[in-house]
């Protein structure tokens, strides 16, 4: 993200040379700042050339400074001033309904509208305005901003993110599961809200099975792989506090959830060491030797495991 800043910078930087000259700007300093990552100091030495300016050229430089300094008072303060000169400057907009902390509040919205009146295509500000409409439950709304963007740039994951909830509001559904099947292995949603997603737009069409198996990998994605680990350690606190009772409901329960055979190995200790439960050892112990996921590096652990079976037998 501060390589895309940078880069704009270097834009304005070209596009405005001749102002900047007249002005006495030293470019090369700048420059340097910028490339240090010194944004508060680049943003005082602007301050300190630009300090009456009313050219919104160098208002932006100073905003965008100070955007990069993290200091969202002075960079509003500063695209407030773009915008006295240029009602229409569509940047100016954007960074307004970025800087704005409130992401409910009226002005991030009208800030949003006008940016987009001026730029209907821009991903970021379509998405930000649908999400608001969505949040309203202006739902058609939400779909009328999105739609030229979309037009735009279809595989744009911020506006299929915020397009799937829209469409499932509007029982689209099979718009929704093109704009979620998009959207697999993306960072902007969750896997386990993206495949409920998916599961509730199928179950829309009638189709119960691919609705059945994007719910099972919701409830997957769901689940911790480190719950099993857990209620293990839990059942093994309960065994030493000799609670052999509650540490074998506890170990069943992990068993719910994805392990790898251990537990199936602490309950067949449990009742062999502690219950003097026989069959429920042998039991939990073939299921063990079945969850061995590779048998070859364990022989000799397996062949005790057998052993310790056919002596329960006896």
């Amino acid at each position: 993200m501060k390589k895309l800043f940078l880069l704009f910078f270097l834009c304005i930087m070209y596009q405005f040379a001749q102002a900047q000259t007249a002005n006495n700007l030293d470019s090369e300093k700048l420059l340097n700042y910028y490339q240090a990552q010194q944004y508060a100091e680049a943003a005082q030495y602007l301050q300190s050339i630009y300090s009456d300016s009313t050219d919104v050229n160098q208002l932006k430089q100073l905003a965008y400074a100070n955007l990069m300094a993290n200091r969202s008072p002075e960079a509003t303060g500063f695209y407030l001033k773009v915008l006295k000169i240029d009602s229409n400057n569509f940047n100016a907009y954007k960074q307004l309904a970025k800087l704005d902390s409130d992401p409910g509040s009226p002005s991030r919205k009208e800030y949003l509208l006008k940016a987009n009146q001026l730029n209907a295509q821009d991903a970021e500000v379509a998405a930000g305005l649908a999400e608001l409409y969505f949040k309203n439950n202006q739902f058609n709304k939400a779909e009328e901003t999105l739609n030229p963007a979309l037009a735009a740039d279809s595989a744009n994951l911020l506006l299929l993110n915020a397009k799937m909830p829209v469409s499932m509001a509007l029982k689209k559904y099979p718009e929704a599961i093109n704009a979620g099947k998009k959207l697999i292995g993306s960072t902007h949603i969750s896997a386990e809200n993206l495949f409920f997603q998916l599961a509730l737009s199928y179950r829309g069409i009638r189709d119960y099975k691919t609705a059945s198996s994007y719910l099972q990998k919701a409830i997957k994605e769901g689940i911790s792989q480190k719950t099993a680990s857990y209620y293990g350690l839990l059942g093994d606190s309960y065994e030493s506090l000799n609670q052999n009772k509650e540490a074998l409901e506890v170990y069943k329960r992990g068993l719910l959830f994805e392990n790898n055979g251990s537990l199936y190995y602490n309950i067949a200790l449990l009742y062999e060491d502690k219950l003097n439960d026989k069959k429920n050892a042998i039991n939990y112990y073939s299921q063990y030797l079945n969850h061995i996921k590779d048998p070859e590096r364990q022989r000799r652990h397996i062949a005790y495991i057998k052993n310790k079976i056919e002596e329960l037998k006896r």
